[in-house]
């Protein structure tokens, strides 16, 4: 079936014909792109529409977020407008009450910020003990990368003052004594959220559709699982194979415990030959590589720095030693697969480029495969041109630059601070840097992450280092064909352009028609996946 979309305005990040007014459509893949005038030879397609002068770009690709843990935060109460530890208790109360949790259970709240509550700090498991003494209370942080519990969560875990921290994680201790006080960080926090066996398969596949909703209604059509255990493959395996997918899903494996995931199940494995005609997914589903975590967060300082944070001695901490690394790093080599790092502070950037460099050195004849600076949010300038011979590509968490701009001067200084997501050096050195929000920690609005790129400024309204704001052309090719590439897949996605897939975004207004400034209200009005519409806004 032929379809011809006409009298448009489509911006195609195809540097070989940059725009068009016509697009005609067949089995999924675009098949000719030109003018209304050129298109004539189409006009008995099957199906013809009329674009009415509205914009067009092609499909977003998210370059990285946890696709199921947004899924997962859809089931789970949202605490984002809390502003003081007494609205989480309310909150928390209200949302037992309406679902009806049973005593006993664990009760997830989400997206407390401890940066913008009244309290100026975490709570305690005695503030959570005021919601419920009978149910397991957990609130996340923004960040994910820590979380309160109450007292029954800890004594039904065996926390005590006897448990020692894990490397790269520590548990909170009330003043003047090693007794758990209920917040956990990083490995902390992640090995007690392991700990909790099993889950609701068929919510949580339910809510997976939802999630592809929302993506979808920011005209994202490739989207990420950043970090991919045995239990969450499963789950993504059986929603592939159900056919539950309409958005293409890469999937980053644990380096350090699925690696053998990769061998098992070749049909979701393309060993980076996407260059070639060939679909490297299998129902909308492939394994890209493999991704480690190097440290945290900077607004949660635990992101592991070079010079302490502003007002302390503290400098973050990592997560693996040096020697773990490199084994690692040679492991995803040796499987020639793409490998994704964790890296917020200068510290964890200079111990990846290092172990990654040490690798090379060893192996001049392996192809590094594209690896990934995921979010390289304080890296330094010496070490984005260390990059440049690796081929290894930036993706920055730029929207940060908005939503905790004013915390990172806080937390680093003016000098610093303004070093943020360093898009404009990565553009002066041409690496192919891309964009993402990390979601859930942020909604997967594209738009609101090119407006943070091209105006950098904060929620108190600071420009945040001025002279690392982008073009609107480089910031929608950072969410665009530079993310295609990033996923090995620019042969199909990432431009509209004869013989790719037919991923694109209708909008409702042209990006290069409004003032900077209005960029984040731009809307999408449709997308389609695979020449499909699957959202329509309403």
């Amino acid at each position: 079936m032929k379809t011809l979309f006409y009298h448009g305005s489509i911006i195609t990040m195809d540097e070989t014909k940059p725009s068009a007014s016509a697009m005609c459509i067949e089995n999924g893949r675009f098949i000719k792109i030109g003018t209304d005038e050129e298109m004539m030879a189409f006009q008995t397609a099957d199906e013809k529409i009329d674009l009415n002068g509205r914009t067009v770009l092609p499909g977003f690709l998210d370059a990285h977020s946890h696709f199921v843990g947004l899924a997962n935060s859809l089931m789970q109460c949202d605490l984002s407008s809390a502003e003081n530890f007494d609205d989480i208790v309310s909150k928390m109360k209200a949302f037992i009450a309406e679902n009806q949790a049973e005593p006993g259970s664990r009760v997830y709240g989400c997206n407390y910020d401890h940066n913008f509550l009244r309290e100026k700090r975490h709570p305690d498991k005695f503030v959570l003990d005021r919601i419920s003494g009978e149910h397991e209370i957990v609130i996340v942080h923004a960040s994910s990368h820590m979380g309160c519990v109450n007292s029954l969560a800890l004594q039904k875990n065996g926390i005590t003052a006897d448990t020692p921290d894990p490397e790269g994680g520590r548990y909170g201790r009330m003043a003047g004594s090693r007794e758990p006080d209920g917040y956990m960080e990083e490995n902390a926090f992640i090995r007690f959220q392991n700990q909790t066996s099993g889950f609701d398969q068929a919510k949580l596949l339910e809510m997976m559709k939802k999630a592809q909703d929302i993506y979808a209604s920011y005209g994202v059509t490739t989207i990420q699982e950043g970090m991919v255990s045995k239990e969450l493959f499963s789950l993504l395996n059986y929603a592939a194979k159900a056919h539950l997918l309409k958005l293409d899903v890469a999937a980053y494996l644990d380096v350090q415990t699925c690696r053998e995931l990769f061998k098992e199940h070749p049909e979701y494995t393309d060993g980076c030959a996407a260059e070639s005609d060939s679909n490297p997914y299998c129902n909308h589903l492939k394994i890209g590589g493999y991704k480690v975590f190097l440290d945290g967060s900077p607004q949660g300082r635990t992101a592991w720095m070079l010079e302490p944070y502003e007002g302390s001695e503290d400098c973050g901490y990592p997560v693996l030693s040096d020697e773990r690394l490199h084994e690692l790093i040679t492991g995803a080599l040796e499987d020639k697969q793409q490998l994704l790092a964790h890296c917020n502070g200068d510290a964890a950037a200079e111990q990846y480029l290092t172990q990654f460099e040490r690798v090379a050195g060893e192996h001049p004849e392996w192809d590094t495969m594209r690896p990934v600076m995921v979010h390289a949010q304080l890296v330094q300038p010496a070490q984005l041109e260390r990059m440049v011979p690796l081929g290894m590509i930036p993706s920055f968490f730029t929207a940060h630059t908005y939503y905790w701009g004013d915390i990172h001067l806080e937390n680093f200084g003016r000098k610093r601070a303004e070093r943020i997501s360093p898009a404009h050096s990565a553009e002066k050195l041409g690496l192919p840097f891309t964009f993402h929000q990390d979601s859930p920690v942020l909604p997967p609005d594209m738009m609101r992450t090119v407006w943070c790129a091209v105006n950098r400024r904060t929620k108190n309204g600071v420009v945040l280092g001025k002279e690392e704001r982008i073009s609107l052309e480089e910031a929608l090719r950072a969410v665009t064909i530079h993310a295609a590439y990033q996923y090995h897949e620019e042969a199909q996605k990432g431009s509209i352009t004869e013989g790719k897939n037919a991923d694109f975004v209708i909008l409702d207004r042209d990006p290069r028609a409004v003032p900077d400034e209005e960029l984040a209200g731009i809307a999408v009005l449709e997308t389609y996946k695979d020449g499909e519409c699957i959202y329509r806004k309403l």
